[in-house]
């Protein structure tokens, strides 16, 4: 049996609830498309686009989402008993 402890809480979060840190354009396009849809997109168009377009749109999705996969983790490790 496998347990885990997630805990829910952002400490990055600023008063309308994104992140203070990311530019004005980022926190736009976030409220119009939600990431993991963009991710979806950009691998559909993909298979349609020929030659390095193709190639470009999977390699943007995989960039998309390694970065929001990063942010997701704590920058300051395991300590504090968190994971």
């Amino acid at each position: 049996m496998l347990v885990a402890f997630v805990e829910a809480r952002d400490h990055g979060d600023g008063d309308d609830g994104h992140h203070a840190r990311e530019p004005w354009i980022l926190t736009a396009f976030d409220l119009i498309f939600p990431w993991p849809a963009i991710i979806v997109w950009l691998c559909i168009a993909s298979r349609y686009a020929d030659g390095w377009a193709g190639v470009g749109l999977i390699y943007a999705a995989i960039m998309i989402a390694a970065w929001r996969g990063l942010r997701a983790l704590p920058s300051d490790g395991l300590k504090d008993d968190r994971q």
